[in-house]
């Protein structure tokens, strides 16, 4: 095996807990011993332990002289845990550490490289970088400015329509797209749909594909007007539930109050709350008037829009409520990706800030 295949390695056991242990960062490693046996670990939710200390258990005494692959920097602070991962590195005899980034941690940055060049092991940085900083992406933004980072995802007709004059919308999309949500679901923190969105589909906001495993994400309703049902299947106890309100109200679960901004919740405040409960990454399902919201707002980091193969045509309501007035006003967007999903398509863009 190459180097690069024991990082990929590292990185798929990092991908086995993206979703699953926010607030930290979702990290995978491998030893390969001097023998060449293998021993690997991914972080665990607190307070479980980090991938470095999985793998070191699993390793015992023949991590001496062995190489580890880490997808991110080893970390220096030793939080809820005896010994920090660097310095357990150092006290197991580790030779070799192959890690794929940097720890924006302002805690740790650079830090746990140093420590480790200090005690004599050797340290190479940057294999499968790109990869490993896409997967730490909402970490990094969470740990830098105390705020989720937001992923909006949108389903529309070719030409732009969310559902038909009448209401319907189930489905738009074909069965790969809403696998992909699913699977989408499964790597968030929270998803927050508007009451709205309660009112007219009654979503469960929960990944049912088989075969996904990991924590159940937390569902979030932004309410402005108290008319969320109190017998919306997201109040089930499929997964917890939190209703971020601007006026009063009584439901089955636990409501943040938060003010009122233009005619709504106060969005930036909702997410500095969410943020301020750990959560890294969110993913915002909304209709018409919430999705316009976050986006006009410049709150969006990432969108993910899926396109069906269907017209819908006449004055069915469209992906934006309310937008610009004028051209020149527009949202710009730089595209990353489009891909065909099944049937529909998919286009991964970002705002242009």
């Amino acid at each position: 095996m190459t180097e690069a295949t024991y990082m990929r390695r590292a990185l798929e056991l990092a991908n086995a807990s993206d979703g699953s242990v926010a607030p930290r960062p979702p990290v995978g490693a491998v030893i390969v011993a001097p023998d060449g046996e293998i021993f690997e670990g991914r972080t665990k939710r607190k307070p479980g332990p980090h991938a470095e200390a999985e793998a070191l258990l699993a390793a015992g005494d023949r991590a001496r002289g062995a190489t580890i692959y880490v997808t991110l920097e080893p970390c220096t602070v030793a939080v809820s845990k005896p010994v920090s991962c660097a310095q357990l590195l150092i006290e197991a005899g580790v030779a070799r550490v192959v890690a794929a980034m940097q720890d924006p941690c302002p805690d740790v940055d650079g830090r746990g490289f140093a420590m480790l060049r200090d005690a004599g092991i050797e340290v190479e940085v940057g294999s499968c970088g790109d990869e490993a900083r896409a997967l730490i992406e909402p970490f990094a933004k969470w740990i830098t400015t105390g705020e989720p980072f937001v992923t909006l995802k949108l389903a529309a007709s070719l030409d732009g329509k969310v559902a038909a004059p009448d209401g319907t919308s189930r489905w738009i999309t074909g069965e790969a797209a809403r696998a992909e949500v699913h699977d989408l679901r499964r790597r968030v923190d929270a998803v927050v749909v508007g009451s709205g969105t309660v009112v007219a589909d009654d979503p469960a906001l929960t990944f049912r594909t088989p075969g996904l495993e990991g924590d159940q994400p937390l569902r979030v309703v932004f309410d402005s007007s108290g008319r969320t049902p109190a017998n919306a299947q997201i109040f089930d106890n499929a997964a917890p539930c939190v209703v971020i309100a601007a006026d009063e109200g009584e439901w089955p679960a636990e409501v943040v109050r938060v003010p009122r901004a233009d005619g709504g919740v106060d969005i930036a405040e909702a997410l500095r709350v969410l943020g301020g409960r750990g959560l890294c990454h969110v993913l915002v399902e909304a209709g018409p008037t919430l999705a316009g919201a976050f986006v006009s707002g410049g709150l969006v980091d990432r969108l993910v829009l899926y396109l069906a193969p269907k017209i819908i045509g006449g004055d069915a309501p469209g992906l934006f409520r309310d937008g610009v007035k004028t051209l020149t006003d527009a949202w710009h967007m730089r595209v990353d990706d489009v891909k065909r999903v099944g049937d529909d398509i998919r286009i991964d863009a970002r705002p242009v800030r």
